[in-house]
């Protein structure tokens, strides 16, 4: 089948010659959560790898601002983009909001020096509100570029990022206040699955990608807590999906596995795993 990931996080490493990098023990969190065995230190041969194996075609790398300066994290971002063109179709910059005028300037290097075609932060995590006036700079410059903003939604595992900043109603807003921006909502808002559903249905211009979420927890019958969302990415829903998977969050082999457990239409699959993405980077190309 065909495959596009709207989310891959940036491997610091290339390969395991490479020596491990040092992550803030605030991270070592996630790798108890998900099991995963020191996800952050990935390397890009696995991501190579995997990818070939699984079949998955050119998608889109993002930056993450997990320790570091996001200047550092754009220019791994088009590093990569730039030496693995069939492998990565886009690069996706990082900002902090915090950081005022020297974001803003950082979304104009992204976009004509690195060659970057959308920016995400993530406002648990920097302990700001999606609505805070300093975000507002951020979006009226993707706007004017034609470049999507990515903003994590729902649950976090940090001890310093509060909950209240990824409420999917706060994406509502910035909605409303700029109609003409793409948002992509990564990990789908839970554990306001309706909510975020209702804050996608409403406008056009908001997607859902459910990066680090396994499919099969998102079943009905699965206990997942997602209530209705599969059934809306079947129906009302079924233009404002993307797979993502955050790799190394997620790996390949399981998400695949996992899809046909959703039992979509194939319509609605193939809008899910490959349309809807399409249509959207060819925008912002």
């Amino acid at each position: 089948m065909k495959v596009i990931d709207i989310r891959i996080k940036v491997p610091v490493r290339n390969g395991e010659q490479d020596p491990p990098v040092q992550t803030p023990p605030e991270y070592a969190r996630y790798d108890e959560v998900y099991r995963n065995g020191g996800a952050s230190n990935a390397t890009l041969e696995s991501l190579l790898e995997e990818k070939r194996r699984c079949g998955i075609g050119g998608s889109v790398l993002q930056a993450e601002h997990e320790f570091g300066e996001p200047a550092q994290w754009n220019d791994r971002v088009a590093e990569l983009l730039k030496a693995h063109p069939e492998e990565f179709v886009s690069g996706w910059g990082l900002v902090n909001p915090t950081r005022n005028m020297a974001a803003v300037r950082e979304i104009e290097r992204c976009y004509h020096e690195l060659g970057l075609r959308g920016i995400i932060f993530e406002p648990g995590f920097l302990d700001i509100s999606p609505t805070d006036a300093r975000c507002y700079p951020i979006y009226a410059k993707c706007v004017e570029l034609g470049i999507p903003v990515g903003l994590h939604s729902g649950v976090n595992f940090s001890s310093h990022g509060p909950l209240i900043h990824e409420r999917p109603v706060l994406i509502d807003q910035v909605a409303c206040h700029f109609p003409e921006l793409t948002m992509i909502a990564h990990h789908g808002g839970w554990p306001w699955p309706h909510e975020m559903a209702a804050v996608a249905w409403k406008h056009p211009n908001v997607y859902l990608e459910f990066g680090a979420i396994a499919p099969g927890y998102m079943r009905p019958q699965a206990g997942g807590g997602w209530g209705d969302m599969v059934h809306m990415m079947d129906t009302v829903l079924r233009e404002k999906v993307l797979f993502g998977t955050d790799w190394p969050m997620l790996r390949y082999d399981r998400a695949l596995a996992e899809i046909e457990q959703l039992e979509l239409r194939d319509s609605s699959r193939d809008a899910y795993l490959f349309g809807n993405a399409e249509r959207l980077l060819e925008a912002a190309a």
